[in-house]
This record gives structure tokens, C-alpha cells and sequence, in this order.
């Protein structure tokens, strides 16, 4: 009688299939920067940054709003903003099947405006 065996392979292709997925896993993996800039772009600071994350896929964040500090004049508003996904922030967000995703925002004011005098 013939016996159906399953065919299974060898431990070492086993080992080489999965550390092949692994590194095409962490290949594929890179960083990308998004910039929003000012129509005209006037910058009055050096970029300031922080790191804001993303809890259970988007639906807790932390902070909900982010409120930039150092733009504190009315008249200065943002001038230009970066966000940025770093390869170490990409790597957290797939290890943890997208529970934790930080990302990198940063951010620079635009100059004060000029005061005007109407006279004495």
C-alpha cells in the first residue's frame, strides 16, 4: 500500500525562507518626509520638533491637537512644517501591527511682521 507522506522541507530552508521574509520585511521599510511650506516662504526660527504618536491605529492620539508654542505673535504664523517617518519609527509601527505609530513633526515660525506707525 502506498503511503501519502506530506513533503516537508528541510529545517535550513525553513530557517533561510524565514530570514529571507525578515529582511525583505525590514528592506521594504524606509523613511519619508512630508513639508507643507508658506506660499511665501520667510522663516523667522530654526526648525523646533517633537514626536507625536498614534495609538491603536489612529484611534487614540497623543496629542490630539498640537499646538505650536513658539509662534506666540499673532502676526507669526507657521511657515513651514515637516512631518517625518524615521526607519526606527517605521519599524515600532510594524512590530506592533500599526497599536503604536509615532511620527516626527517639525516646524518653523514665519518672521514677525513689520509694525507700521501712522504718525505721531
Amino acid at each position: 500500500m502506498n503511503q501519502l507522506t506530506a513533503v516537508t522541507p528541510p529545517p535550513a530552508k525553513k530557517i533561510f525562507l524565514v530570514l529571507s521574509l525578515l529582511f525583505l520585511v525590514i528592506i521594504i521599510q524606509s523613511c519619508y518626509h512630508y513639508r507643507v511650506i508658506n506660499t511665501r516662504n520667510d522663516p523667522g526660527t530654526e526648525y523646533r520638533d517633537t514626536v507625536m504618536r498614534s495609538y491603536l491605529w489612529g484611534l487614540v492620539n497623543k496629542p490630539q491637537n498640537f499646538h505650536v508654542p513658539n509662534c506666540a505673535d499673532t502676526c507669526a504664523a507657521l511657515d513651514e512644517v515637516v512631518f517625518s517617518k524615521k526607519f526606527g519609527q517605521s519599524l515600532v509601527t510594524v512590530i506592533t501591527l500599526g497599536i503604536v505609530s509615532p511620527v516626527e513633526v517639525k516646524w518653523k515660525c514665519h518672521k514677525p511682521c513689520q509694525r507700521v506707525n501712522e504718525g505721531l
